[in-house]
C-alpha cells in the first residue's frame, strides 16, 4: 500500500510537471505571435533604445519622435542634440532609428540549424538587402546636413542580429559610404554614448573656463 502511494504521488508530480511544460510552451507561443507583429517588435526596439538613452543621456540631451528635417511629415524615433557649428545653431540632431528585420534573421538562423550552404547563403542576401533598405530609410527620410550630422544611427536591438551584420565588412563598408549610416547593437550602442556624454563634459568645461577668462578680463 505505501509503494503504491509513494508512485501515485510521484506520478502526481509528473503530471503536475507536464502541465507546467504546457504553459510555457504556450507562453512561448505567445511571445512568437507577438514578435510576428510588425508594429510590436518596432514598439520592442523603439523601447530598448529608449531604456539605453535614458541611462546614458539627459533627458535634454536627446529627443523623441523628432522632425530632423525642417518642414517634414517623417520622424525619427530619438535624435541627439549635438553643439551647433558656429554661433547661429545651438545645436544640430543625430538621428537614431531601431530596426529589426525579424523575419530575415529568423531564416537565417533556421538555415544555420538545418546547415544547409545554398539556404544559409539565400538567407544571408536576404538580410543583407533588408538592412540596405532600412539605411536607405533613415538616410532619405532624417538625414539633412547642416539641420543633422551627415551620417544616422541604425540600432539593431538584439546582440545576435548585431553580430550577424558587423561580420559583414562590405555591407558595413556599403552602409558607411552609400547611406551615411553607422550599425549600433545594444552593447556598442552604450559605449558610444559614453564617448559622447565624455565630449559633452569637455564642452561644458570648456565654456565654463571661457566664462572665466571672461570675468577676470
Amino acid at each position: 500500500g505505501e509503494s503504491f502511494k509513494l508512485v501515485s504521488d510521484r506520478l502526481e508530480l509528473v503530471h503536475r510537471g507536464l502541465g507546467e511544460m504546457q504553459h510555457l510552451a504556450t507562453g512561448v507561443g505567445d511571445l512568437k505571435k507577438v514578435l510576428s507583429n510588425v508594429k510590436t517588435r518596432g514598439t520592442l526596439g523603439e523601447y530598448r533604445l529608449e531604456s539605453i538613452l535614458e541611462q546614458i543621456l539627459a533627458p535634454e540631451q536627446f529627443g523623441k519622435n523628432v522632425a530632423t528635417k525642417p518642414g517634414s511629415r517623417d520622424h525619427v524615433e530619438f535624435a541627439i542634440k549635438l553643439p551647433g557649428r558656429g554661433d547661429r545653431e545651438a545645436f544640430i540632431w543625430l538621428p537614431l532609428d531601431s530596426k529589426f528585420p525579424q523575419e530575415k534573421f529568423q531564416h537565417l538562423l533556421d538555415a544555420y540549424d538545418h546547415a544547409d550552404p545554398a539556404a544559409i547563403e539565400e538567407a544571408t542576401h536576404e538580410l543583407e538587402r533588408a538592412v540596405k533598405l532600412s539605411a536607405k530609410d533613415i538616410r532619405d527620410k532624417y538625414l539633412d546636413p547642416p539641420h543633422t550630422t551627415d551620417f544616422g544611427i541604425m540600432f539593431l536591438p538584439f546582440e545576435g542580429l548585431y553580430a550577424e551584420v558587423v561580420k559583414r565588412p562590405a555591407l558595413l563598408e556599403a552602409l558607411n559610404r552609400e547611406y551615411h549610416v553607422n550599425v549600433c547593437g545594444p552593447s556598442t550602442l552604450a559605449a558610444f554614448l559614453n564617448s559622447l556624454q565624455m565630449g559633452f563634459r569637455t564642452l561644458v568645461i570648456e565654456k565654463r573656463s571661457s566664462e572665466v577668462w571672461s570675468l577676470l578680463g
